[in-house]
């Protein structure tokens, strides 16, 4: 059975790699192998501690096979080109089907990847010169390491499927994947520790917690060979095979509870009364209110939000650097802006019911701004409030006068427009599983709105800037009421004249606009990305700009700027703008701190505009080929 289904997937595979697909196939294993690449140049370099490549090694192993075990926290659920439901209706026990899927799971572009980057284990081996019969541990260990990490990533995605039945569930994956975004985000805050640890070592505490976490034991099987200390190295083998048979066991389990219930999301709604209700508007704020409060997508964003903006802010106390806790509320306010991108696709051919009342569209755009206020606003000016009272940086009042009342603003009319425009059709409600893993996420769409919410900041920016110390916050009011009032007057009249199309749009996933016939049906995307169909597997919305259409070496300065842009613009250019502003810097890896005093400036700008050029490029580039595809006929989806 195993056989069938390694076949079945090299089919999979073999078809998927066309257009897009392979695009992005193409561009993660090369993404991966730069990284197993660098674990291998750190295995083989010289350091002036011998202990120093294994810790090195074991700190990269912990962090990849972290990468197994959350990244389906992350990208919705990881790959399942074979799904455990396509089969069953055939008389297969839960045991067999999972040591089935479990060969097939050893097939495809990550396994392999990561074969490579574990072969740092072998090279570390022969560079120490710990032997032939050490190497050949090492081999084992590799094996075996891969075996644990696909295995344990397989456990970990089904159990989060079903403990994300849950709020408690939806909480836990969303403080994963927020502390795991955020992590990588300031990641600038590790660079003085790591050259440190370069020079003299790492502690011998920190040493002992890397080699005993599972993804170091290979490396304490090798080093005890070495040293001729076999129980020691067959105990850490052994170590690894049980892991590994275990892991599969608990997947067999959960696989057989997964084919076997299935619980709805949420709990069950309850009626209350809603005193303050007095009209369409706040009614549809009543509602919108109750499905925060219900739905575990929302719920699971807002949690998300604010564990990031805690982790982002907190982490550079690491360091001794107490810069961002002022702005915590502020990236709390963009954070839940940019996760509320998607409204009306997340409410699917709900939309109809609006049609059907006269000037409904108006107080619908209306009340879901007054509930986004609601919801955003109390944290975001509780979290300002508390961190500039626990770090005593009261100077920054004009600032976060400023800004934060236009970030509320701006994302309450930024959110409602964005949704009507671009939405990102999804699976209706009723028809979704509990196991949020299944619904997936348009970044782009998220990149968008947490772009334009920033942007809607900049006039009481420069207000603070440039003019006296009321006007900053003057100008963030009175803009923010501004932009929450105009966007959200466009995104209604928007509403009111594309109901039929918007609705056409969120049933089908196929856009309106068409030229001419669209091109043959493609049943696999189809099954993989239509509403209703099938899983909503993650989008990360390449394919909405029509990149299918351009040439390759297009397609890859457009992945490529979108990718980098933010070095620029926020890692060597916001950031440290911010820190000269507060008078809080901490040189780290930013390069115009190192500058003479009259080069910082013109650098942090010279910085900003280069994120911009490549920000403002990908984007035109890319939208010059979504209109050809539509003007085509071609649907950037693959829509029939």
């Amino acid at each position: 059975m195993a056989v069938v289904l390694i076949q079945m997937k090299l089919a999979v595979l073999r078809h998927s790699m066309t257009g897009r697909r392979a695009a992005q196939m193409v561009t993660g294993a090369l993404v991966g192998l730069l990284l197993a690449a660098g674990l291998i140049v750190l295995a083989g370099h010289d350091y002036p501690v011998a202990s120093l490549p294994f810790d090195l090694l074991g700190v990269g192993f912990a962090l990849w096979t972290a990468g197994w075990l959350l990244g389906p926290a992350l990208f919705a659920g990881g790959d399942e080109a074979l799904r455990p439901e396509h089969f069953s209706l055939l008389s297969f026990t839960p045991r067999r089907l999972a040591a089935g899927l479990a060969g097939a799971a050893f097939v495809g572009v990550a396994p392999l990847v990561t074969l490579v980057a574990f072969s740092a284990l072998v090279v570390v081996t022969v560079k120490a010169g710990l032997g032939t019969a050490a190497t050949v541990v090492g081999v084992l260990a590799v094996v075996l390491q891969l075996v644990m990490c696909v295995l344990a990533s397989r456990l970990v995605t089904a159990a989060l499927g079903q403990v994300m039945r849950s709020k408690a569930g939806a909480a836990l994956a969303a403080f994963i994947s927020a502390a795991i975004l955020a992590g990588l985000h300031s990641s600038w805050v590790l660079s003085p520790l790591v050259q440190a640890a370069l020079r003299t070592g790492f502690p011998d505490p920190f040493s002992a917690w890397v080699v005993a976490l599972p993804s170091g034991w290979g490396l304490v099987a090798v080093r005890a060979a070495g040293q001729g200390h076999w129980p020691t190295a067959a105990a850490a083998l052994a170590g690894l095979a049980v892991l590994g048979v275990v892991c599969w066991y608990g997947w067999a389990a959960l696989l057989n509870r997964r084919l076997t219930t299935r619980r709805a999301s949420g709990r069950p709604a309850r009626v209350a009364s809603s005193g303050w209700v007095k009209g369409p508007t706040t009614a549809v704020a009543a509602r919108e209110l109750r499905t925060w409060s219900r739905d575990l997508s929302r719920f699971h964003y807002l949690v998300f939000a604010l564990c990031y903006a805690m982790v982002f802010c907190l982490l550079p106390l690491a360091i001794d650097a107490p810069i961002f806790l002022p702005w915590t509320g502020a990236v709390f306010a963009l954070w839940v802006a940019a996760i509320s991108a998607n409204l009306y696709g997340e409410d699917g051919t709900e939309l109809w019911g609006k049609m059907m009342v006269p000037g409904a569209e108006r107080h619908d755009v209306r009340g879901r701004q007054l509930a986004w206020l609601l919801v955003t606003a109390p944290p975001t000016l509780v979290l300002t409030t508390a961190m500039v009272i626990l770090t005593g940086e009261y100077g920054l009042w004009p600032w976060l006068a400023a800004l934060v009342p236009a970030l509320l603003g701006g994302g309450a009319g930024v959110t409602v427009l964005v949704s009507v425009l671009r939405p990102s059709p999804m699976t209706d409600p009723h028809r979704r599983g509990g196991n949020l893993l299944e619904n997936g996420t348009d970044f782009a769409q998220v990149l968008l709105v947490l772009i334009l919410t920033a942007t809607t900041a900049a006039p009481a920016y420069f207000a603070v800037r440039l003019g006296p110390v009321w006007a900053g916050p003057v100008v963030g009011l009175a803009g923010g009421i501004a932009l929450a009032w105009a966007l959200g007057r466009f995104a209604a009249t928007r509403l009111e004249s594309s109901a039929p199309e918007l609705l056409l749009h969120l049933r089908t996933g196929v856009s309106p606009k068409r030229r001419r016939p669209a091109p043959a049906l493609d049943l696999e995307r189809l099954h993989l990305s239509k509403p209703g169909l099938g899983r909503s597997k993650p989008d990360l919305g390449l394919d909405k700009l029509g990149l299918d259409l351009a040439p390759a070496g297009r397609r890859a300065y457009v992945i490529a700027s979108l990718t980098l842009c933010w070095v620029p613009l926020a890692a060597q250019g916001i950031v440290p703008a911010l820190m000269l502003t507060t008078g809080q810097v901490t040189r780290s890896w930013f390069l115009a701190l190192y500058l003479p005093q009259h080069l910082q400036w013109p650098t942090i700008i010279a910085m900003i505009a280069l994120g911009f050029v490549l920000l403002a490029t990908g984007l035109s580039i890319g939208l010059y080929y979504l209109a050809r595809s539509r003007c085509d006929g071609i649907e950037p989806d693959g829509g029939p």
